[in-house]
């Protein structure tokens, strides 16, 4: 049986799969990170890499190109960025977590941000009475900001007192009689301030010191130019957290033009979460970069749209979710293949037995850019193929399939740029 025009049809098919835009390359991740310019994703199992995101973090402190704040409430990234800190390899670096109690809550947040999560915290603790508790809060507010910066903790040294003692201080502050009265005639909003203080303090466990006057947060950092700030996100009360840390990224947004927000696997506690809302809102409008960084993000983001342009995707546990994430990163693409033709040989002498085929090229199928396939560690008789990750640059349309352990491996040469290590081998 002849092959008829086979080789031909093939050819034409190789050259129309070129479209895929999928090739194959050998970077590290340092080199990678070096090159990555805007928003930037990291998905997959290895997206809990302590080494990936530490060398990533260090070329975010290293760059010092915006003020860059980190959410995670992995404690063993904490510890690799302190010894760093102190090993003198990553400078200027703030972190407030348990090993260090330094941050300010509320500092430097107006009055209406305080009043405005005060009210949305009482209606979910089901509390009655709020007008009354909005009136003394402001009259509290207006003692504090008389003589200090508004923070959490010159609310709760100010609470420690009774009201008439407060209230004489209101008057000898020269203050009006109106707040005064205010502060004497609700003594059952007083003791409703005073829990939800005391709920903010545990709410800050694992980051502030009760009483302790640091001037730390996010605001001050960016604007003492501050390279790298780290927060430990885990709290007892997640959506109450997330919502604070909104108000204060929206409080450092007015001080500084542009932050980067990198999220290490954060908690969010749903589709409506605030924290969550923020940050894509802060991202659509240019105000802040976004490095996410999940080993599924689509489940970390309850399915919001991901729109990035820089990708580090990894393979998933299951692989179903893995070709779900590539379809909504890369899409399909029309996939050209052979079909055979069965045709009688041409005749010789009057007389044929043989049958030729004929083949044409069919492209009915809409196949992946990047399926599972091109990332799984597989076994064969013969060969085995290595995991690969898949990684695209801002700017270039193709995707890279690099193994994975080349690309956690340290960088090879300092003088290698990453346009000569990508290889042009088209799938």
């Amino acid at each position: 049986m002849l092959t008829g025009n086979r080789s031909r049809i093939q050819y034409e098919c190789n050259r129309q799969n070129g479209k895929r835009r999928v090739d194959n390359a050998r970077i590290t991740h340092e080199r990678f990170f070096q090159e990555v310019c805007g928003d930037l994703l990291i998905t997959g199992t290895g997206a809990d890499s302590l080494t990936l995101v530490t060398d990533l973090l260090s070329q975010y402190a290293d760059k010092r190109d915006l003020p860059t704040v980190v959410f995670s409430a992995h404690r063993r990234l904490f510890e690799a960025l302190r010894e760093q800190s102190r090993a003198g390899t990553m400078e200027n670096v703030m972190l407030s977590w348990p090993g260090d109690r330094n941050y300010h809550p509320f500092y430097g947040m107006s009055q209406q941000q305080f009043l405005r999560f005060v009210s949305m915290t009482a209606e979910e603790m089901g509390c009655t009475g709020l007008d009354q508790l909005l009136l003394y809060t402001t009259a509290i507010l207006s003692v504090v900001t008389a003589s200090y910066p508004l923070s959490l903790p010159a609310v709760t040294r100010l609470l420690q007192h009774d009201d008439d003692f407060i209230s004489q201080r209101a008057l000898r502050m020269r203050l009006s009689e109106a707040t005064a009265d205010i502060i004497r005639a609700n003594h059952q909003a007083g003791i409703l301030l005073r829990i939800m203080c005391a709920k903010l303090e545990d709410l800050f466990a694992e980051t502030y010191t009760k009483d302790s006057d640091t001037r730390y947060n996010l605001q001050s950092g960016a604007m003492g130019d501050l390279p790298l700030m780290a927060f430990y996100t885990a709290a007892a009360d997640q959506r109450m957290l997330n919502r604070y840390l909104k108000e204060e990224l929206y409080t450092t947004l007015k001080r500084v033009h542009k932050i980067r927000i990198v999220c290490d696997d954060i908690t969010f506690t749903g589709e409506d979460d605030e924290l969550l809302a923020a940050l894509f809102d802060m991202k659509r409008r240019g105000e802040a970069e976004l490095v996410l960084i999940s080993t599924n993000v689509k489940e970390n983001v309850f399915g919001r749209t991901l729109n990035f342009s820089n990708v580090v995707f990894y393979q998933h546990r299951d692989a179903s979710v893995t070709e779900e994430l590539s379809k909504d990163f890369w899409g399909t693409y029309a996939y050209a293949y052979p079909t055979a033709i069965a045709g009688k040989a041409p005749a010789r002498f009057g007389l044929t037995l043989r049958t030729d085929l004929h083949w044409r090229a069919e492209t009915d199928r809409q196949c992946l850019r990047v399926q599972a396939s091109d990332l799984y560690e597989r076994h064969g008789n013969i060969f085995r193929a290595e995991e690969r990750v898949a990684v695209q640059l801002a700017g270039d349309s193709n995707v890279y399939l690099v193994p994975a352990n080349v690309f956690l491996s340290p960088a090879r040469n300092e003088n290698d740029s990453l346009s000569m290590e990508f290889r042009n081998n088209s799938f």
